[in-house]
């Protein structure tokens, strides 16, 4: 699983920082280079575990992987000026409710 930055900019599609932009923010923020329990490609707040593996990306996941961003996005030379919106697509990776095939008809019509 995987869980990325989608950027609107020229410089994009995803939300990375350059080597001297990443060593910059680093400096300020020592805990981005602390290990953790999530896997963070370099310098970026893409986020990835292997499902059965790793840990369940859960709410406190999910807001590190925010926090790192926040973090890192005032570094981003090319975003200066810019004003920034962030769109969240929480979407679930699992059904609220268990389905069984059974439930379901095998042709048009049948429920």
């Amino acid at each position: 699983m995987v869980s990325d930055y989608l950027v609107q900019h020229p410089s994009g599609p995803f939300f990375e920082l350059s080597e001297s932009e990443f060593d910059e923010a680093s400096r300020k923020f020592p805990e981005l280079l602390a290990p953790t329990d999530i896997d963070y490609i370099d310098r970026t707040g893409t986020a990835s575990i292997q499902v059965g593996k790793d840990a369940y990306f859960h709410n406190q996941t999910i807001l590190s992987q925010f926090e790192r961003l926040f973090q890192l996005i005032k570094f981003k030379t090319e975003f200066e000026g810019h004003d920034i919106h962030i769109i969240v697509d929480n979407a679930r990776t699992h059904s609220a409710k268990s389905h069984s095939v059974t439930d379901f008809g095998k042709s048009i019509g049948t429920r």
